[in-house]
């Protein structure tokens, strides 16, 4: 079973949509967020800086979403994040979003990163340090 990576986020009022639910592309900007200290945690750095760290210079490649249960209020939400598969310059992970209870799941899927280069834009591979700790993780 691959290690899980939970990040505690914050679902607020303004995030709803006018039948009282979390508007659906919301859920993306929770899945940002999580995989931000996600990178974080794997890198050992306190803040987000592509300037200083290079493997966060990515974009999403893919991603597939299933909306489970409608998110009907503001508050707690996690979201868990599992690596399924690491490439040259690429990984794919898992996620779930859910009630920190854990009972009830709002939404999961697979989203599939590319590493860029800052200075041309086209897909490049890791660094050994950050491949090395994806695949400890």
């Amino acid at each position: 079973m691959p290690n899980t990576f939970t990040y505690l986020s914050e679902v607020y009022f303004d995030e709803l949509d006018g039948l009282g639910f979390l508007h659906h592309p919301r859920y993306l900007l929770h899945l940002e967020r999580a995989q931000q200290k996600f990178f974080e945690h794997l890198l050992g750095v306190p803040d987000f800086n592509a300037d200083r760290d290079e493997d966060i210079y990515v974009v999403v490649h893919g991603l597939d979403v299933r909306f489970r249960v409608p998110l009907s209020k503001p508050g707690k939400i996690v979201v868990d994040y599992q690596i399924v598969k690491i490439r040259s310059g690429g990984v794919t992970m898992d996620f779930t979003i859910r009630a920190p209870e854990g009972n009830t799941v709002y939404c999961t899927g697979t989203r599939t990163l590319c590493k860029l280069s800052a200075e041309t834009h086209r897909p490049v591979p890791w660094t050994d340090a950050f491949r090395a700790a994806m695949e400890a993780f």
